[in-house]
């Protein structure tokens, strides 16, 4: 193998990797664009429910009211204006939701049984 040959393969290399950190570079700076575009200080979703493709159901308070929306691809229409004082009050979730909380107890399980094992372990060899 000649040397120009493996400055050519260094560079087709190089030139790859440059070209796939740009990729993620240009990918984290659109989605921190988008990100910030669909955050409303004013406007929040408290519940939604799908009805099927496209089609979903929104509880959503905006400038003090609280609507009953039906959302679809093309058309979002107001069905009802809901009574805020009648609705329940949200549920309080855990930091990471349900799956953190099972996550959380699956590790602690396999800690306490690793921890066991090795107690096990020692009196065995005593």
């Amino acid at each position: 193998m000649q040397s120009g040959d493996v400055f050519s393969l260094v560079g087709m290399l190089a030139g790859f990797f440059l070209i796939l950190f740009l990729a993620y570079w240009a990918t984290r700076v659109l989605a921190r664009g988008y990100a910030a575009n669909g955050t409303g200080h004013m406007i929040e979703v408290l519940d939604r429910m799908g009805l099927g493709q496209d089609k979903q159901l929104l509880v959503v308070k905006a400038a003090g009211k609280v609507l009953l929306l039906g959302v679809t691809a093309h058309h979002i229409e107001t069905l009802e204006e809901l009574d805020a004082g009648a609705l329940p009050p949200a549920p309080a979730s855990p930091s990471g939701g349900a799956f953190f909380a099972a996550l959380k107890g699956a590790l602690e399980q396999r800690k306490g049984k690793e921890s066991g094992d090795e107690g096990n372990a020692d009196t065995g060899e005593a």
